[in-house]
C-alpha cells in the first residue's frame, strides 16, 4: 500500500509541477508548437472531462473527492493486486489528486496539451494518467489479472 501511496503522490506532483509552470503565464498563450500536430498551451476547465457541468464546479469537486476516497478504501480492502494494477490503481490516485488539487486551490483544473490533428479537448497529464489507468484496469479485469492468484503472496 506504500508503494501505490508514495508513486501516486509523485505522480501528482509532477502534474501539479507542470501546471504551475503553465500558470506562470496568462491563459490562452501558447508555449510551444510542432505545427499540425500538437502544442502545448493554457487553459482552464472548471467541468469535468469535455468541460461537463462546467457550470457546477463544486459539485464536480466533491464528486472528484468521493469518488477518490472510495477508491482508496476499495484499494485497502484488496491488497492482493498484481503490479500492473498497482501502478494503474497509483496512476488512477495521482491523476484524480493532480486534478482535485487544482479545482480546490484555484477554482478549475489547467489543461495544457492540444492536439491540432483532431478536434479534441485540451487536456493535462493528470487526464492521461486517469484515462489510462481505467482503460488498464479494464483490461486487467476482464483478462483476469487485477488479483495475485490466490495462493501467492504479493507485498
Amino acid at each position: 500500500m506504500k508503494q501505490i501511496i508514495g508513486l501516486s503522490v509523485f505522480l501528482a506532483l509532477a502534474d501539479q509541477a507542470i501546471k504551475a509552470l503553465i500558470r506562470t503565464r496568462p491563459e490562452g498563450t501558447v508555449y510551444w508548437s510542432l505545427p499540425h500536430w500538437v502544442e502545448i498551451t493554457h487553459r482552464q476547465n472548471t467541468g469535468a472531462a469535455f468541460s461537463l457541468f462546467s457550470e457546477h464546479p463544486q459539485m464536480v469537486m466533491m464528486l472528484t473527492a468521493l469518488l477518490l476516497l472510495f477508491l482508496t478504501a476499495a484499494v485497502f480492502r484488496r491488497l492482493r493486486l498484481t503490479t500492473p494494477a498497482r501502478l494503474a490503481v497509483s496512476a488512477l490516485l495521482g491523476g484524480g489528486l493532480g486534478n482535485l488539487a487544482d479545482r480546490l486551490f484555484f477554482g478549475a483544473v489547467t489543461d495544457y496539451i492540444r492536439l491540432l490533428f483532431i478536434r479534441f479537448p485540451v487536456f493535462n497529464l493528470a487526464d492521461v494518467l486517469i484515462t489510462l489507468s481505467v482503460a488498464t484496469l479494464m483490461l486487467l479485469l476482464f483478462t483476469g489479472r487485477l488479483e495475485v492468484p490466490s495462493g501467492e503472496t504479493h507485498e
